[in-house]
This record gives structure tokens, C-alpha cells and sequence, in this order.
């Protein structure tokens, strides 16, 4: 069993780093004892922490907070680029599975929902960009995907334009499927959100 430490014993030694770490607790005066101990010694010998809370004693002013805004608008930009590489990877899956023989039409009928209602979950109105998005890269990747079976007449030009068209459509609708799934699951676990 480990004794319980004496009063008369010296305060542990931080480093710079482990001192601005606990500076704000000490402030606040929601540290341990011992914590705050240690701080307070490194404080006499340190002038660059002494600098962030210059009395350590009864009129001391707290060290600045960070700027909540600028560090929400930060995570909020790497949750967005993550979310921006999803949506792209998503949808590229989605193309590919598409000519996959074999369980092709599984993947195609679960990726573009999934892709849509999980942008729905994490990222507000993004998720607004992905069926128009989705349906113009499906129009666009069958039209030059069978651009080598297109017949030069009206019939074969009109079926050729009515298969991408209607294929770019399915996907729409599939990702408005998976968004309304997701609100709906969104709503039934969070509750209403604006």
C-alpha cells in the first residue's frame, strides 16, 4: 500500500507545457491541492507562464480564453472537407458499382441513399447538393459510358439520351430516399431540430 503524501513534501516539477494545461483549473479553482501546488511553484521559477496569470494570488485576472467562434469555424471546415471526401468517394463507389455484375444492383440501390442520408445526418444543407449532383454525374458518366452503342438515327439518339435521363433520375430519387430516411431517423433519436 501506497502512503498517502505528507504535507511537508515538495511540490512535483511541470513542465511549461503541463503548467498551461492546468493554469486555467488553478484560476478557476477546480484543481487538486497538489495540482495547484505544483503550479504555484513553477510559477516562481518561470517568467514566460508567470506571464499568462502574472499574480498568482487573490487579484489575478484568468489567462485569455481561445475565440469560441474561431475555434468552432475550424472544426466545422475539417468536419466539412471530411464530409466534402465522403460525398466524392461516395458517389464514385456509387458509379463504379454500377457496372459491377455481380451484387451491382445491391451496392447501387444502398450506396447513393447511404451517401445521402449520412451527409443529411452530419452536415445540415449539404446534403441538398447531392441529388442534383448525383443525377447530372450519372447523365453525364452514361452518356459517354455508352456514347459506342449510340445509333445515329432519331429512335437510337432519343434512346440513348431517355436511358441516361431516366437512370439519373432513379438516382436522384434514391438520395432523396436516403435524406428522408435520415431526417426521419434524425428526428425520431434527436428529436425536432430547426
Amino acid at each position: 500500500m501506497s502512503e498517502p503524501k505528507k504535507a511537508h513534501e515538495p511540490p512535483v516539477t511541470l513542465s511549461c507545457e503541463i503548467c498551461r494545461d492546468l493554469l486555467p483549473l488553478v484560476q478557476d479553482g477546480v484543481a487538486s491541492p497538489e495540482s495547484e501546488a505544483a503550479v504555484r511553484a513553477h510559477l516562481e521559477h518561470c517568467e514566460a507562464c508567470r506571464a499568462l496569470w502574472p499574480e498568482a494570488g487573490e487579484n489575478s485576472t484568468p489567462a485569455p480564453l481561445p475565440d469560441d467562434e474561431k475555434v468552432v469555424r475550424r472544426l466545422r471546415d475539417r468536419v466539412n472537407g471530411w464530409l466534402v471526401t465522403f460525398i466524392v468517394c461516395g458517389l464514385v463507389w456509387g458509379m463504379a458499382s454500377s457496372r459491377i455484375q455481380f451484387l451491382g444492383g445491391l451496392l447501387f440501390v444502398l450506396i447513393f441513399p447511404f451517401v445521402s442520408g449520412f451527409t443529411y445526418w452530419m452536415g445540415g444543407r449539404v446534403w441538398r447538393v447531392i441529388p442534383p449532383l448525383a443525377a447530372v454525374l450519372w447523365a453525364v458518366f452514361n452518356l459517354v459510358d455508352t456514347r459506342r452503342y449510340f445509333v445515329p438515327e432519331t429512335n437510337g439518339t432519343v434512346a440513348w439520351l431517355t436511358s441516361a435521363l431516366a437512370g439519373a433520375a432513379i438516382v436522384g430519387v434514391l438520395c432523396l430516399i436516403g435524406a428522408l430516411a435520415a431526417a426521419l431517423l434524425k428526428y425520431a433519436f434527436g428529436g425536432k431540430t430547426k
